[in-house]
């Protein structure tokens, strides 16, 4: 006797043994019983849940002999062709290798013939959604208007591609994933069929691999019998499934949640080690969160683990706070592996950021709290930082008065302490308050230094944690751009490479250039217009923060002219 495989020995032959998809089934069962089918159906939904299966029963019920409340009888000789597959009256095509309208045509013509052994002539359209559209327009009138023994059913996982003329000429089902617990149920009954011995807990873990599909479930049921034998232990289905074999998925996240640097650092140094696909690995471990940030917000029971797995959990959750399980779930679900699924760094960079307190979500820090208190300080009058008309014996050159009155708000940014009194003739220049600077020192190649650009520079973090908040990406671009010029209503902003400009100015369709502009505008308080430059000099700077703040151009003048700092 030939092999067969699970899924199509175990195919359901009836309308109750179709797992998890009672409203369509019970819909298809009454139609039949009441003997009102439907001239055509649609069934849509992911792979592996009952849209062929289910069409096939349908094909069965409406030509059985002896119908019983809407099932087949599995007894007539019309039930027994379409077990054995040989019934003529069942049309199978599928769409997706005959799409063209030459095979509809052929299709048509072929309901104008009566059923040979039957009542009813089923076609089935596999794929449906691969049709052309002269193909479906071939379609349409007899979909619409078929001869009464003629059924349709189309079948599709991507209903969002069928034109609304064939959706509205069909009654529509949709298929939803399988539940776990009715998966299970299903590949116990396959099990228990076929004499198998599996671990408690071994059929879950199937479903949960599966992911909704009752077919990739038995595969890989299938898979494990074929490598193991008929008794599977739960190391045997880990194993199989390409799952962790052991319990450090378990460790990492105990790990995780109790920030245990070393320990997890090694665990995902030994799983890379003895070849285990690091991001299969860190999928166990976030379902292992997952579960045990249920348990803690006492949604454990929806999980439907087995005794042990629930066990394991529990012991887990003993000194863990709902806190750290959801910081620990941030940090590795979003671990980017960039097509390398091998490769430990990543995950190892995003624990050892866990265990550190390091946000995973930017790498750069953010911006400097004494952005906000500068631009909420309002400028102190003129004559603050003016010298007063009584100093005869020093030099009364108007320039420096005006440049020294015109920077209020970096004068102004002094701590916050009473001025000395002082004769007016020599009052003192406010030194800027130390803040946290971008660069080491600045590239050279740039604008003049006016100031409007040394304003900008000053609340440069501002403008790179706005882009931050639009996307890592684009955080991570502007992360190496800096002020290049500014002037009245002009603004260029420079990136060491031609292509980080190109792609600076031209991603999103502008959106990105148009973030820049409203975060330039905010620091320096007015409308300008911003463009983004190549400044190649840029490649030789780096973001190094300095030991002492570079002075602003109007304070090192104001030096020039006499004056004192305060604070330095």
């Amino acid at each position: 006797m030939a092999q067969e495989v699970f899924y199509r020995k175990w195919r359901p032959r009836r309308f109750a043994d179709v797992a998890g998809q009672d409203p369509v089934t019970t819909t298809m069962r009454n139609a039949v019983a009441a003997g009102t089918p439907a001239h055509a159906y649609l069934f849509c939904g992911p792979r592996g849940t009952g849209k062929t299966t289910t069409a096939r029963i349908l094909a069965k019920a409406v030509n059985c002999g002896d119908p019983q409340a809407g099932e087949p009888c599995e007894q007539c000789p019309s039930c027994i062709s379409y077990n054995e597959g040989r019934a003529i009256d069942l049309i199978e095509l599928d769409a997706a290798s005959n799409r063209g309208i030459d095979e509809i045509r052929d299709l048509r013509e072929g309901t104008g013939y009566a059923p040979a052994a039957g009542r009813y002539k089923v076609y089935l359209i596999d794929e449906v959604h691969m049709l052309t559209d002269a193909a479906f327009n071939a379609l349409l009138k007899t979909l619409e208007e078929p001869p009464p023994h003629v059924i349709f059913v189309l079948a599709t996982t991507e209903a969002h591609r069928i034109p609304a003329t064939i959706l509205s000429r069909c009654q529509r089902f949709d298929m939803r994933r399988i539940p776990v617990s009715a998966m299970v149920q299903r590949l116990e009954t396959i099990g228990s069929g076929e004499g198998l011995t599996v671990a408690p807990g071994g059929y879950e873990l199937i479903a949960r691999q599966a992911t909704g599909s009752l077919r990739d479930a038995v595969n890989l049921l299938d898979q494990l019998v074929a490598f193991h034998g008929t008794t599977l232990t739960l190391d045997d289905v880990r194993a199989g499934l390409g799952l962790v074999v052991d319990d450090r998925a378990a460790g990492l996240a105990r790990a995780a949640v109790t920030r245990d640097l070393a320990g997890g650092l090694n665990l995902l140094a030994g799983a890379r080690d003895d070849g285990v696909e690091v991001r299969a690995f860190l999928r166990e471990t976030v379902a292992v969160l997952r579960s045990l940030l249920m348990f803690k917000a006492g949604a454990g029971d929806r999980l439907g683990l087995a005794d042990a797995q629930a066990d394991e959990i529990d012991a887990i959750a003993v000194d863990a706070s709902v806190a750290d399980i959801v910081a620990a779930l941030e940090a590795l679900s979003g671990v980017d592996f960039a097509g390398d699924s091998y490769d430990s760094l990543p995950a190892e960079i995003a624990f050892a950021a866990l265990c550190t307190g390091i946000s995973s979500a930017s790498a750069a820090p953010p911006p400097a709290p004494s952005a906000p208190a500068r631009a909420a300080t309002p400028p102190p009058p003129r004559a603050t930082a003016t010298p007063a008309p009584a100093s005869e014996g020093a030099p009364s050159r108007p320039a420096p008065r005006a440049m020294a009155a015109r920077p209020a708000s970096k004068v102004s940014a002094a701590p916050a302490r009473p001025a000395p009194a002082q004769p007016a003739a020599s009052a003192p220049v406010a030194a800027p308050a130390p803040s946290p600077p971008t660069r080491e020192f600045a590239p050279t190649g740039g604008g003049d230094a006016t100031p409007d650009l040394a304003l900008l520079r000053e609340r440069w973090d501002a403008v790179q944690a706005t882009m931050r908040g639009y996307s890592r990406p684009v955080g991570a671009l502007f992360a190496i751009a800096y002020p290049k010029a500014a002037d009245g209503e002009r603004v260029e902003v420079g990136l060491p490479f031609q292509q980080q400009v190109d792609k600076a100015r031209d991603q999103d369709g502008g959106k990105v250039l148009q973030t820049l502009t409203t975060a330039v505008a905010g620091a320096l308080g007015r409308p300008v217009q911003v463009n983004v430059v190549l400044w190649s000099e840029l490649g030789n700077t780096g973001h190094v923060p300095s030991a002492r703040p570079t002075r602003s151009h109007l304070v090192e003048e104001a030096l020039k002219q006499g004056a004192e700092p305060i604070g330095e």
